[in-house]
């Protein structure tokens, strides 16, 4: 059974289509990430999805319900953590979130118990009577993770939850995502950062300009480069722009060499061939698997990672 639902999903601002045709079906229990640039979409179908806002046209479904016509009752099924934290900066965390459970008719025994448990959770049960306003950003969104997870809903929707984060706090939220999808919650979450999405998703989906390219799992996606990239290992001298090169997929200086990648199917001989008449040094030749980054080149045409400039390749590490 799908818990999203999506079906030539548009939503246009002015002459702006963020979601153009946009379709794809999320199964109950995934932990599934919609990849991509900013300006990709990903925020905007996470607003549609949790009933924030109304499509242009098309069909959306969250828990089986038509979100457009059923509001009332997707509200109750879902829970929304962004970047932007909504928490009152005078309350204390506790104060914060039993303002929020009521809100959703909770009663406030069974809130307060869930509060501190999720609190000791997120290591911030000692800081449960402070006021917010003394909080870092990570800790704020801590809380705000927190908020969510109270009244235990079906799905969660999280949009870039560790952006901006210290590595401490991006640990934790990793780690309670993990444990709140082993428990059976479905969590859609977005993100830019390539090996956050390779490190904790099941399935993935790469979005480009308001479009739904690809979905699946990661094995899935490298398949649609065709195999194995072909990687040839050249001196760190100066050899040029290399983008010309028959196949290129990307190159990155590493410890003192210049490592250039090619697709499955360029010929060896003739990349070999263009190397020398470059001057360049061949060290090595070997066949790697291609990474999530490969497979967003191949797919939308752009070389690099999203939000990175032409040819500078990934150094983020997955923590």
């Amino acid at each position: 059974m799908e818990a999203i639902y999506a079906s030539e999903l548009v939503k246009k601002f002015g002459e702006l289509r963020a979601l153009d045709s946009l379709s794809i079906e999320i199964e109950k229990g995934d932990l599934f990430c919609l990849l991509g640039p900013n300006g990709a979409g990903k925020s905007t179908f996470i607003r549609v999805a949790s009933g924030l806002m109304r499509p242009t046209s098309g069909l959306v479904r969250v828990a089986g319900m038509d979100v457009t016509t059923s509001l009332s009752k997707v509200r109750r099924k879902v829970s929304l953590v962004s970047e932007k934290v909504i928490l009152y900066d005078n309350l204390s965390p506790v104060e914060n979130l039993l303002f929020f459970a009521s809100m959703s008719g909770k009663g406030r025994k069974a809130a307060l118990r869930k509060i501190l448990e999720l609190l000791e959770r997120v290591d911030m049960l000692d800081w449960k009577d402070k006021p917010v306003r003394v909080f870092s950003t990570g800790m704020r969104q801590r809380i705000n993770f927190v908020r969510a997870l109270i009244n235990e809903p079906e799905i969660i929707f999280m949009d870039e939850p560790t952006l901006g984060l210290d590595p401490h706090t991006t640990i934790t939220i990793r780690e309670m995502v993990g444990e709140v999808n082993g428990s059976g919650t479905t969590v859609i979450l977005t993100t830019h950062l390539m090996r956050e999405a390779e490190g904790m998703a099941r399935h993935i989906g790469i979005m480009h300009r308001g479009k739904m390219l690809a979905s699946g799992d990661l094995e899935s996606l490298r398949k649609i480069i065709g195999g194995d990239l072909v990687r040839f290992k050249l001196s760190g001298e100066s050899v040029g722009d290399l983008t010309d090169i028959e196949g290129y997929i990307g190159d990155r200086q590493l410890d003192g060499y210049r490592l250039l990648e090619v697709k499955p199917s360029t010929s060896i001989e003739k990349v070999v061939f263009s190397l020398s008449s470059r001057g360049a040094r061949l060290f090595d030749i070997e066949h790697v698997r291609p990474t999530l980054e490969e497979v967003f080149i191949e797919l939308t045409g752009e070389e690099g990672c999203p939000n990175r400039p032409k040819n500078q390749r990934s150094t983020i590490t997955n923590i």
